[in-house]
């Protein structure tokens, strides 16, 4: 039989654990954006990653621009990708959309995760006043996008600063910026879109898995309220704030956030 997902989406193992944990990386990075946090994981969890069609070292023919700049597209091959893989009762760890995408995957294959952690999600980005705060004005993402359109360079510079904040040194800056830069511009541009005016709140009473919302105490880009809100409104949510900064752990205190998946990520009933 082939596994044509497990290899189109450049499927990796790593660790001598036994418990299973799907890790789904963010918007404009890809698998390697945790190779600072995999040695600190490695002797307590058996770590599948896999590069999102479009990115890193997924196959170009994998890449549909129709469903893949949407976050459900992807969450359809990351639902079929858990079915190739046999995955039942598995961790889920997702970084920012990530996380919204092992999110989605949960509802479409019931059973696969028996917890998601999400590393900075949102399940809005865009400000709905008075009652709902996500981080962005209408006018500050129109903003956003239209740089990206006219200055694909400046905007992967801006984005870096402002994601990194306070724990970006130059090199987690540039670091960051090279990533962004990496991804074709067709590939991020509709789904940039797509994340940033996007709501999925409407899913989130759906999920029935329980979940850790890991949020950095200071992230320009997920605000506390909506990390606040995303683990109130999950069914079975919890929220874990790190005393660190930024919006990417993984790149700038791999050491706290492993710290806390290690307490997150358990196999006891809660």
């Amino acid at each position: 039989m082939t596994h044509k997902l497990i290899h189109q989406l450049n499927v990796t193992r790593h660790g001598r654990g036994a418990i299973p944990v799907l890790m789904v990386h963010g918007f404009g990075c890809d698998q390697t954006a945790w190779s600072r946090l995999l040695p600190l994981l490695e002797n307590d969890f058996h770590l599948v990653l896999f590069d999102l069609p479009g990115f890193g070292a997924a196959d170009p023919a994998a890449f549909d621009p129709r469903r893949h700049g949407d976050p459900a597209g992807h969450a359809e091959d990351v639902a079929a990708l858990c079915e190739e893989l046999k995955l039942e009762g598995a961790m889920m760890v997702g970084h920012s959309i990530g996380g919204t995408i092992g999110m989605m995957a949960s509802l479409l294959r019931p059973g696969t995760f028996h917890k998601l952690c999400l590393i900075c999600s949102s399940a809005r980005y865009l400000d709905e006043p008075p009652h709902y705060r996500g981080g962005f004005s209408e006018t500050e993402l129109d903003g956003l996008m239209q740089l990206m359109e006219q200055n694909y360079l400046d905007w992967a510079g801006t984005l870096s600063t402002v994601a990194l904040g306070d724990a970006g040194t130059p090199n987690h800056r540039q670091d960051l910026q090279q990533r962004l830069l990496a991804v074709a511009p067709e590939v991020l541009r509709a789904l940039a879109r797509s994340i940033f005016y996007g709501d999925t709140r409407h899913l989130l009473p759906r999920v029935t898995t329980p979940s850790v919302v890991v949020q950095t105490a200071h992230d320009a880009i997920v605000p506390m309220e909506a990390a606040g809100y995303l683990a109130e409104t999950l069914p079975d949510g919890d929220l874990v704030v790190m005393q660190t900064a930024g919006h990417y752990p993984q790149l700038t205190d791999p050491e706290t956030l492993a710290w806390v998946l290690r307490g997150c990520l358990t196999v006891s009933d809660r």
